[in-house]
């Protein structure tokens, strides 16, 4: 066989076999340096994962891509076999969930970056690296059931070209650790013990949700309610055929136990070095998002025929199973899978209306009551609120 070689890696052994493109060998073991790799010369049966040279560049072929991708570049190469083996990784290990973040370790303990379109946490992750935090990833991390983050041992990797907008100290940390690289992307290698390796794990002490605002003239630390964060992991993981209930036993005693907060920054070394010193210090210092007053939030696609009639009455469905979250209440349809958050003040309606049947009428009296609020706006907004239940299959009217 012309010059191939197979790659074993820890947790995997022999998984990987590359042909005719030592330089992407070697650009892989750069950009795992967590995770490190052996190789030998290719024996046997190809391993699941392969990849060789090819006119365009390389072609890679694995079980997820049984057609083939090509490749221009090693960078890129690296960057595509480095999404098969996290895969695999996490596949393999059926105790771990994967989730879509960035992760760094402040106080001894993880803080997680869900991903976010464009909110930077990539550019996160290595600015605290720069800053001098450990970092366990910028994309992936396994969680366990008892809520610990672990790392894969993999670099981060930034897309091109960098904004000059950064600090010039990024820009240099960037420029001093640069891995491999072409015009698209450029995986960034920290430092001695600064990336956890392969295996390491730590517990989950913060999860936070980026918002990337130019005109901040300083970062901003937000608490936001449990179910924001809650929401963003539901959607942000790998388990692509977990029921709904299987991944809220697994992210929702962990959202019970960690505050949920919101990073809004224009340059991310700044950033970083905020909310370090948030999140060392005392969390109250981060502000407070939602009040405790009335808020009915409305369907997002509210119902053609407008709110109920006030009079009519209505009971909870027996078939959904409820999570409560802080102030908040999830409810899962088992049939459907889909999953509804509640408020506030739909965990209230909810909740009056699994003991008894009650009209809008009777429930815009006792919310109006409660909150100190007119009764005709709470009532106009409870009738809302039960036509997106009714809706969703949640309540059913009473006779």
């Amino acid at each position: 066989m012309v010059d191939a070689q197979d790659i074993s890696l820890p947790g995997l052994g022999r998984i990987l076999r590359v042909q005719e493109a030592p330089e992407v060998v070697a650009a892989l073991s750069q950009a795992l340096p967590g995770w490190p790799l052996s190789v030998a010369r290719a024996r046997g049966l190809a391993p699941a994962i392969r990849l060789r040279r090819s006119r365009g560049g390389y072609l890679q072929r694995s079980p997820q891509l049984p057609r083939g991708l090509e490749l221009p570049t090693p960078a890129s190469a690296v960057c595509s076999l480095i999404a098969d083996l996290g895969g695999e990784c996490l596949d393999r290990d059926g105790s771990l969930l994967g989730l879509h973040c960035a992760s760094v370790e402040v106080d001894g303990r993880l803080v997680l970056f869900p991903e976010s379109h464009r909110a930077g946490k990539s550019t996160l992750a290595v600015a605290f690296a720069a800053a001098g935090y450990r970092l366990f990833g910028d994309d992936v991390l396994g969680l366990t059931r008892e809520g610990k983050g672990v790392g894969l041992g993999i670099a981060p990797r930034l897309r091109l070209p960098l904004p000059q907008t950064l600090a010039p100290e990024l820009l240099d940390y960037a420029e001093a650790h640069a891995g491999p690289e072409d015009a698209r992307y450029r995986f960034v290698v920290p430092p001695g013990n600064t990336l956890a390796r392969h295996g390491e794990s730590g517990p989950v002490g913060a999860l936070v949700l980026l918002e990337r605002d130019d005109q901040a003239s300083i970062p901003e630390v937000v608490r936001l309610q449990p179910g924001e964060g809650l929401l963003q992991l539901l959607s942000q993981n790998f388990a692509r055929h977990a029921a709904p209930e299987s991944l809220m036993a697994h992210l929702l005693p962990l959202l019970q136990r960690v505050p949920c907060l919101l990073l809004r920054y224009a340059e991310p070394l700044a950033a970083a070095r905020h909310l370090g010193a948030v999140l060392e210090g005392d969390e109250s210092e981060a502000g407070q998002g939602e009040s405790d007053r009335f808020v009915v939030a409305r369907p997002e696609a509210s119902p053609l025929s407008g709110p109920v009639p006030a009079g009519r009455r209505w009971l909870a469905t027996r078939e959904a199973r409820s999570y409560p979250l802080g102030r908040e209440l999830f409810l899962i349809q088992p049939a459907s899978g889909a999953i509804h958050r509640l408020n506030a003040t739909g965990e209230a309606v909810w909740r009056l209306l699994c003991q008894e049947p009650l009209s809008g009428e009777e429930l815009g009296e006792l919310l109006a009551e409660h909150f100190g609020e007119p009764l005709e706006s709470v009532s106009e907004d409870v009738g809302w609120l039960l036509a997106g239940l009714a809706d969703a299959g949640l309540v059913a009217t009473v006779e």
